[in-house]
């Protein structure tokens, strides 16, 4: 598999002869929303703080279907995308929303597994903050785990915190290779994603897998920087973590 960096929790991934795009937020930088951030210095900043590594037409050629793991702004966004491109979503409420902005191929899982060729698409559980309070208002989210025939085992973690639907996800299904959107968001209500506490529980409960770094330097209720991913990994031991660049491939 080749899994490509593009932007926050953007990644394009080549999988069995198909190519997904993950998550796609190709809006121009500084003129999205504006989290309520816990930094003084942060508030006020529009996002995404950082540019695409490469034009949307180029990041979108080839690609076969999009997959979302939910609809915040940061996750699925209407700039560039073209209306006829194939999208696959967590379920049919959302699906229904994304039809109703103008796409015309969508479809959603209808259960826990979907079937695309040879590569089968678990839908796996996903805690989108650190209260119930955070959780309600974030709302449903998933991630995913992909096998297929000669491919290592992937799981997309997705917005979520470390918990117990994570952890039995990896003993469930072992993956070899994961990526986790750990920047700490946060807001005055709490913490929206993966922390580095959360990242170390992850390499210690899959010591078999490369861990990849994802959702970093593009929000600005974030917490964490790749600098901090990276210091901290070296710090303690961690080397399966991966942290690529903006427009980075990862080959597996």
């Amino acid at each position: 598999m080749i899994i490509q960096q593009i932007r926050n929790a953007t990644v394009k991934i080549r999988y069995s002869n198909i190519t997904f795009l993950i998550d796609p937020w190709f809006q121009d930088q500084g003129t999205g929303f504006s989290a309520k951030a816990v930094k003084p210095e942060m508030q006020g900043i529009k996002c995404p703080i950082n540019a695409l590594p490469d034009t949307p037409e180029s990041i979108l050629k080839d690609v076969d279907y999009c997959l979302v793991t939910h609809l915040h702004f940061d996750h699925f966004c209407l700039d560039y995308l073209p209306k006829d491109l194939r999208i696959i979503a967590q379920d049919q409420e959302d699906a229904g929303k994304i039809s109703q902005m103008g796409f015309q191929n969508v479809s959603a899982f209808e259960s826990e597994s979907l079937n695309i060729g040879d590569i089968t698409i678990h839908k796996t559980k996903a805690i989108h903050g650190d209260s119930e309070e955070v959780v309600k208002k974030m709302g449903e989210v998933c991630g995913y785990v992909f096998e297929a025939p000669g491919e290592k085992r992937l799981y997309l973690a997705a917005d979520t915190i470390y918990c117990s639907e994570v952890e039995q996800t990896i003993r469930q299904y072992q993956p070899e290779v994961i990526i986790l959107n750990c920047c700490e968001a946060t807001t005055p209500i709490g913490r929206l994603i993966m922390n580095l506490s959360d990242v170390e529980k992850v390499c210690k409960e899959a010591p078999q897998a490369m861990v990849i770094a994802s959702h970093l330097d593009s929000v600005n209720h974030a917490l964490l920087t790749r600098k901090d991913i990276k210091e901290f990994a070296d710090k303690k031991g961690l080397s399966a973590i991966r942290v690529p660049e903006d427009g980075e491939c990862i080959t597996v």
